[in-house]
């Protein structure tokens, strides 16, 4: 059994994708993005089918530049996962995340106002919402070409 969750984004005539979804482990279901711009000629603008998966989950905000996604990370070393909120700006082909082990990475993405968000926890049971905002000064931001070092930054970070 294996499907496809997309999420089309009309301000910026841009398709997300995740696709492939299989469950890989126990209610553990991954599978790999594509981002495609311009409906009329579909061409596809970013793709990630190796070095790491992604869960089912696609947010974007009101403006439609900002695509929400949760990357699934897995630290050989410590033999834990790691799952940030990554937020890919298409406008500007950048990427950036945020990552806080308080957080659920199920929950849904609420843009509040301009720039600050909540993550909805995604039942009772789970880790509470959490608030974040973002800007230049609060999120460093990497060129998109360089998604696939995801890993190593998050380590890098997490070592400072």
């Amino acid at each position: 059994y294996v499907y496809d969750k997309f999420l089309e984004i009309p301000q910026s005539d841009a398709l997300c994708c995740i696709y492939s979804v299989a469950e890989v482990s126990m209610c553990t279901y991954l599978g790999f993005l594509a981002i495609l711009k311009n409906k009329e000629k579909p061409s596809l603008f970013f793709n990630v089918a190796h070095g790491f998966n992604f869960l089912p989950f696609i947010d974007t905000n009101a403006k439609g530049n900002l695509i929400f996604l949760r990357p699934y990370l897995y630290d050989k070393k410590s033999s834990k996962v790691k799952m940030p909120i990554l937020i890919i700006d298409i406008e500007r082909n950048v990427f950036s995340y945020f990552l806080d082990k308080n957080v659920d990475p199920y929950g849904t993405i609420v843009e509040l106002e301009n720039n600050v968000f909540r993550i909805m926890a995604s039942s009772d049971r789970q880790k509470q919402d959490k608030c974040f905002a973002i800007s230049d000064r609060n999120l460093k931001w990497h060129a998109l070409a360089e998604l696939d070092l995801l890993p190593q930054q998050i380590q890098r970070d997490a070592e400072r």
